[in-house]
């Protein structure tokens, strides 16, 4: 009978003792699973929320000069275009190119005649931010700066010189070659009107950086910049884009 006892004790303990093993590999096998499982859901989470370095770009075409030509007669034009990027969501370089210039007859009398390509690099930064995360934002409150530079020949004739000593005024005409390069602060927005269409617009403010030597002549329009004056000048541009998105 002790023997039977023994027998029954044994296999009861090898149970217990098979139980508790088969039990601790459940548990280590359901916990490997959750570990592995949550480091797929962290992994997929990381590649989903993580933001390509390259979005996007956009090419922009300045539609404001059909208004502003009309308005000055066609004495004074410009074109131009850009190409903007977008960079992880938030830094967005651009490079604008254009052609402008005048032939006109100033307020003092002058004939004034000069035209030339112009270039902008700068960098804007978009400050409206998606309200929902993880999403892009397709409208753009967009601040920036640029550095523009033009390099162009110029002339100026019907110069009225006085001379005080005999009497009397000559009139000549001059050439000169300008390098010109400026400084502006530009703010401006982009609403995408139909999927990758943008409308939108630009204002800056411009300073010019290089300076004519004194008491030699100084364009009188510089390309890309504007009437060239003693102070800052303004400018505007009403945009039509087209968004190339990466595929």
């Amino acid at each position: 009978m002790l023997s039977t006892y023994r027998y029954y004790i044994n296999i009861f303990i090898f149970c217990c003792v098979a139980s508790l093993l088969c039990g601790q590999t459940v548990k280590s096998e359901i916990n490997d699973s959750i570990i592995t499982t949550n480091n797929t859901i962290s992994k997929d989470d990381s590649i989903k929320t993580k933001k390509p370095f390259f979005n996007s770009f956009r090419i922009d075409l300045d539609v404001s000069p059909v208004i502003t030509t009309f308005i000055n007669n066609g004495e004074i034009y410009s074109y131009e275009a850009a190409i903007q990027t977008e960079i992880i969501n938030k830094y967005y370089p651009i490079f604008e190119i254009g052609y402008a210039g005048a032939k006109t007859l100033t307020s003092s009398g002058i004939n004034y005649n000069g035209n030339a390509l112009f270039y902008r690099l700068g960098m804007d930064f978009n400050i409206v931010k998606s309200k929902i995360a993880k999403k892009t934002n397709n409208n753009f409150f967009l601040v920036g700066a640029r550095l523009g530079y033009t390099n162009f020949d110029y002339n100026i004739n019907s110069i009225q010189i006085q001379d005080d000593y005999w009497g009397g005024s000559s009139i000549f005409e001059k050439t000169k070659k300008s390098s010109n390069l400026w400084f502006e602060i530009a703010a401006g927005i982009r609403v995408e009107l139909i999927k990758n269409i943008y409308i939108g617009w630009n204002v800056r403010i411009k300073n010019m950086l290089t300076k004519e030597d004194l008491g030699e002549y100084k364009p009188w329009y510089v390309p890309g910049y504007g009437v060239y004056g003693d102070s800052s000048v303004w400018g505007f541009n009403y945009l039509i884009g087209y968004k190339f998105k990466k595929l």
